[in-house]
C-alpha cells in the first residue's frame, strides 16, 4: 500500500511539474504575442476618415505605395486587392482589414503612375548634358494611333563618360 502511495505522489509531482512547464511556455507565448502586436504600427487597414463629421476620406500613403508598386510590376488591377490581403495576412496577421481600395481607385493609380513617369522622364531630359539619338516609331493599338519617341541622353554619372 505504501508503494502505491509513493507512486501516486511521484506521479502527482510529475504532473504538477509538467503543468508548471506548460504554464511557463504559455506565458512566454503570450509575451511574444503581445510584443508582436505592439510592433505592428497598423491596427486597422482602411481609409483615413476626416477629423470632422462629413470630412473626406482618403487612402493612407502606404496603400498608394502598395498599389503603385504592383502596377509598376505589371499586376492587373483586379489582382491588386488579393495581393494586399495576402501581404497583410502574412506580415501583419493581427491587422484588421476594414476595407480595400476599389478597382476604380486602383485604375486611377495608373493615371497617377503615368504622371510620375512623365515627370521623371522630363527631369532626366532637363538634366542631360546632351541628347544623342532621336528615333520615332508609330504603331496602333485598338484602332488608336500611337507615336513613340526614343531618345538617348548623356547623363552626368561620374566616371561613366570619361
Amino acid at each position: 500500500m505504501e508503494n502505491q502511495i509513493r507512486e501516486l505522489e511521484a506521479d502527482a509531482a510529475q504532473r504538477v511539474q509538467h503543468q508548471m512547464e506548460l504554464e511557463m511556455q504559455l506565458m512566454e507565448k503570450e509575451d511574444e504575442l503581445q510584443a508582436m502586436q505592439l510592433s505592428s504600427p497598423i491596427k486597422i487597414f482602411g481609409k483615413n476618415r476626416g477629423k470632422q463629421k462629413g470630412g473626406a476620406s482618403s487612402w493612407p500613403l502606404f496603400v498608394w505605395e502598395l498599389v503603385l508598386e504592383q502596377l509598376v510590376n505589371g499586376t492587373p488591377p483586379t489582382s491588386v486587392n488579393s495581393n494586399i490581403v495576402s501581404f497583410i495576412q502574412r506580415f501583419s496577421p493581427q491587422t484588421i482589414i476594414k476595407e480595400l481600395p476599389s478597382i476604380w481607385t486602383i485604375r486611377r493609380g495608373r493615371t497617377v503612375l503615368l504622371v510620375i513617369v512623365q515627370t521623371l522622364a522630363a527631369y532626366r531630359l532637363a538634366r542631360a548634358k546632351k541628347w544623342g539619338q532621336l528615333h520615332t516609331d508609330g504603331t496602333g493599338r485598338r484602332q488608336i494611333a500611337l507615336q513613340d519617341l526614343v531618345l538617348s541622353i548623356e547623363e552626368d554619372v561620374e566616371g561613366l563618360f570619361e
